[in-house]
């Protein structure tokens, strides 16, 4: 355990919530712990003395490349012999690096359990649908949240926000006894139900926010888009909307649309954006101009083109990254799956981006009135996919879907049926879902695999 809310954020719902009251009378930063503040020490330092983050970027690459040798996947790879002349003094960090081959989420997916290089008890299964419907698996350190949660408060003070406040959290996932919401005072934030959205239940959720004060509103793009239009159009008083200081969107492309119906729906809020992964391999800010400023310390990036050779200013490159948290999983070069236009490096030599295409796509389903509901509602994580190879959805006509399941081998039918309710319960009120099994899902055109097959014509959506 490395913080009080590190360890009570890993209990049940119930019993951390009985933890609530003696958690908030401790001072924030004794909350989160000793990680924490060494974190937030090393990002003020990083931002001010670029020649030291440059020297321990080098030092935790190397420092990486040494866990990844004790891992059966990159021992027995001919192609991460650098790797063994990095450690030798032969080569540098980054001479070794650019020498290494280019990972591909299948081959994550595929060997992450012979990338392991410490003891299983030290990290947990983490899984990610993404928006390709295709699961993709990986093991993450289990002490990490304090770590983390540095670099994420520091992307958002720029709003204002600070460690301990209020937030109001809106995101797809289950609550206990279908509740619309969760009040945790133990991390300060009101959990939402995204699905529990609509214009029946805004006042509820409004007075809510008002009655706790909240300043600060966190979630996809697409989910806070469509709150500034309730609000918009709400018939009850609306007024804390001026006291609201920040937008804290996530998980989803920010589009200069939502970026301008935020601010005029919340005009005294400042929007903190940042781009990040479910693999936690690379987190950057995003600044006024719209320019992606990646934390050098979190990860390391490059911009890479077909060949895997560094793209010029103002052309587009896939996003590859290195891991550089210690953690008994590294990646080595892991091809993200998405991709921006370089504007330049920093001090340090980290690239900077803007325009990023997602391979999380911003397409929906359409509900019978014609609105959009964000595929991002339907990405599941962990457990939840033991049983699936791959899945989409498909839709002929407003207000339903098709849930199309490629099971796992040997996959039992009451397990498909229940991830058919979980799907269920995640497009409640929004769009009925029915199940399909198949024996294949086939990529399509162009080789990809995406989680929607949009067949109404002209169906809306919120990006191009």
């Amino acid at each position: 355990m490395t913080s009080i809310r590190e360890f009570v954020g890993h209990m049940p719902v119930q019993q951390r919530e009985l933890l609530a009251a003696p958690v908030r009378l401790v001072p924030p930063t004794m909350r989160y712990g000793p990680v924490y503040e060494a974190t937030r020490r090393e990002i003020l330092k990083a931002r001010s003395t670029p020649w030291w983050a440059r020297v321990t970027v080098d030092q935790r690459l190397l420092d990486t490349m040494r866990t990844a040798s004790q891992a059966p996947y990159f021992a027995r790879d001919a192609r991460y012999g650098p790797v063994a002349s990095a450690l030798q003094g032969e080569l540098t960090a980054r001479e070794a690096l650019r020498r290494l081959p280019i990972m591909t989420r299948q081959d994550l997916s595929q060997n992450y359990r012979d990338m392991l290089a410490v003891d299983e008890s030290q990290v947990e299964l983490s899984a990610s649908s993404g928006t390709s419907g295709e699961p993709i698996f990986f093991l993450l350190n289990r002490n990490r949240g304090a770590r983390e949660w540095a670099f994420v408060v520091d992307a958002w003070s720029s709003t204002g926000y600070k460690l301990g406040d209020w937030r109001v959290f809106f995101r797809g996932v289950e609550l206990p006894g279908r509740r619309t919401h969760l009040v945790m005072r133990t991390v300060g934030e009101i959990l939402v139900r995204v699905a529990a959205v609509g214009p029946e239940t805004s006042q509820e959720l409004w007075e809510l926010i008002c009655k706790h004060r909240v300043r600060y509103l966190h979630g996809s793009p697409s989910t806070l888009t469509y709150l500034a239009r309730i609000v918009d159009h709400a018939e009850f008083d609306t007024s804390w909307r001026q006291e609201i200081q920040g937008i804290l969107p996530v998980s989803e492309q920010f589009t200069p649309a939502q970026e301008e119906h935020l601010r005029a729906a919340f005009p005294n809020a400042r929007i903190s954006v940042f781009y990040g992964l479910s693999e936690k391999t690379v987190l950057a800010r995003m600044d006024d101009d719209h320019v992606y400023h990646p934390y050098p310390t979190y990860g390391h990036v490059e911009l890479l083109d077909p060949r895997g050779r560094p793209v010029p200013e103002g052309e587009r490159g896939r996003i590859v990254t290195t891991t550089l948290d210690g953690r008994g999983m590294p990646l080595l070069r892991y091809d993200t799956g998405d991709s921006a236009q370089l504007v330049g490096h920093d001090a340090i030599g980290t690239p900077l981006f803007r325009d990023i295409l997602a391979r999380r796509g911003r397409e929906g389903l359409v509900r019978t009135d014609g609105e959009l509901f964000p595929t991002t509602s339907f990405t599941a994580h962990g457990s939840e996919l033991a049983c699936v190879y791959r899945f989409r959805l498909r839709q002929d006509v407003p207000g339903r879907a098709t849930l199309q399941v490629q099971p796992v081998p040997g996959a039992r039918r009451e397990d498909l049926e229940a991830f058919h309710q979980l799907m269920c319960r995640r497009a409640e009120n929004q769009v009925d879902l029915d199940l399909e099994i198949v024996a294949e899902l086939p990529a399509s055109a162009n080789g990809k695999f995406s989680l929607l097959d949009q067949r109404i014509p002209d169906a809306p959506t919120t990006w191009a």
